[in-house]
Parts: C-alpha cells; structure tokens; sequence
C-alpha cells in the first residue's frame, strides 16, 4: 500500500539507531565461528617438540565464497525514501520472459508520474480469499537473488497487520531478484517463516522462493510487486534499500 503516508509520522517517531531483535543489522552473518570453540582447550603438557607443521595440508580445506549475508533478519522498523518512477521500462525488461509472479483475486494498481515519488510504487496481487489456505509466490523471470528480508511477523491473514508495520520499511519480508542489466524485482508483504530462496541462489522463471502473507504495512494477505531500475546493487547485510527507479509492472509482456 501507499508508503508516502506512513513515512513522515515514522521519521518523526525513529530517534537514535532502531531497537533490532535477533543479530542487529547483520543477520545472517554470525561471526562466531562454529566448531572453533578455544575454551577449555588445554595446551599444558602438548609437547610441540617433533611436531611437524610442514606436513600440514590446507589443500583440502574449502574456500568457496558464500554470500556475506544469506539474509538479513531483523524486527527493525526503519525508513527506506520513497522510490521514483521511472519512464516505461526498465533497460533489458522487453528482452526477458515474465510470468506473473503469483494467483490473485484483483490487483492494485501502480501509480505515479515519471520523475516523481510514486505514490504507490507497485501492483499488488491481492488474494483475499481465505478459502485458499496458500498462495505461492515465483520469480517473474530468470534472475539471482540478491536481497532476502525476514523477521517481520503478521498479526493476521484478512485484516490489517498490527504487528510492527514498518518492519523491513513497511515491504515486511521480502526478496529482490536481479535480472541483469539493471532490472530488478521485488517481492513484499511475504508470510513469515515461508521463504525458500536465499542471497546468491540462481532462479528461473516461475521458481518459488515464497509464501504471499501479511506482513509489514498490509492490510490484507497480498503480494507487493515491484520492477524496478538498480545499477548499484543491494547491500544483502544492511536493512530494506530503495530502489533507483519503479516502473509499471503492467507494461509488461506476461506469457499467458
């Protein structure tokens, strides 16, 4: 729903560094060593004589970079500025192949003037019927994830969450996917505990990566859809980032 509304009461209300739960502002990126507990290790009495350090081998030991933040999980309810619209779409948009990223009962609808704040800066996929216990949420297009938000709870399904609205900038728990060449999407107001994707991880086209919820600043169980323009990249170990420019998902071409 329109972010503009909320964000000036929030600024307003936010003093000093937001109250985070669980890692602050680095989920998923615990450094604390796992298996490399040094208490108790007893070095009296090792004879080190004849130990031979040349001997030992790191040619086994696994270098593989993994992402610095598979994702970042926080209740901080923070600010991130309202995003502004961009001309028609996204450069390299027309030359993918998009389905639409999940089921719905009706949308809302995108709005904005190119050059300003969008005063809605996607289309929501509204399923408010309670009858369907599920709906699955899938990449639009071939991407890699770059951005994975959790944390952010949902007080319920069908009505408006009450439970820290402006959690992950009011997107609640959402993921971003890169499609190259600077288009981007994301995928906001996600059921809490239902991701599947993590930063780094290759998606096609209508792969899963979640749950359509409630959370963050919702009224009802919807997916936030956004397409957008980022040349710069998401940092994945800080909180919900803005995008360069939104644009209108509708001007796509979705498959039928």
């Amino acid at each position: 729903m329109a972010r503009w509304m909320m964000l000036l009461a929030l600024s307003m209300a936010l003093t000093g560094c937001p109250t985070t739960y669980g890692d602050d502002d680095d989920a998923g990126d615990d450094d604390t060593t796992a298996g490399d507990d040094d208490t108790g290790d007893d070095d009296t009495g090792d004879d080190d004589t004849g130990d031979d350090d040349t001997g030992d081998d790191d040619t086994g030991d696994d270098d593989t970079t993994d992402p610095p933040c598979p994702y970042y999980e926080s209740q901080e309810e923070e600010y991130s500025p309202i995003q502004t619209v961009g001309s028609g779409l996204p450069p390299g948009a027309g030359n993918l192949l998009w389905d639409r990223p999940a089921s719905f009962t009706y949308l809302g609808a995108f709005s904005g003037q190119p050059g300003q704040p969008a005063s809605h800066e996607g289309v929501d996929y509204v399923h408010d019927d309670p009858i369907v216990g599920h709906v699955q949420v899938h990449a639009a297009a071939d991407g890699q994830v770059i951005y994975v938000r959790l944390g952010c709870p949902q007080s319920s399904l069908f009505s408006p969450n009450q439970s820290l609205r402006e959690c992950g900038a009011g997107w609640g728990n959402h993921v971003v996917v890169d499609h190259g060449g600077g288009t981007v999407t994301r995928y906001a107001h996600l059921h809490p505990g239902a991701t599947v994707v993590q930063v780094g991880d290759t998606v096609y086209r209508a792969d899963p990566l979640a749950e359509m919820g409630n959370s963050g600043r919702s009224d009802v169980r919807h997916l936030h859809f956004e397409l957008g323009k980022d040349t710069d990249g998401l940092d994945p170990c800080d909180h919900a980032q803005s995008f360069e420019r939104v644009h209108d998902s509708e001007l796509l071409d979705f498959l039928p």
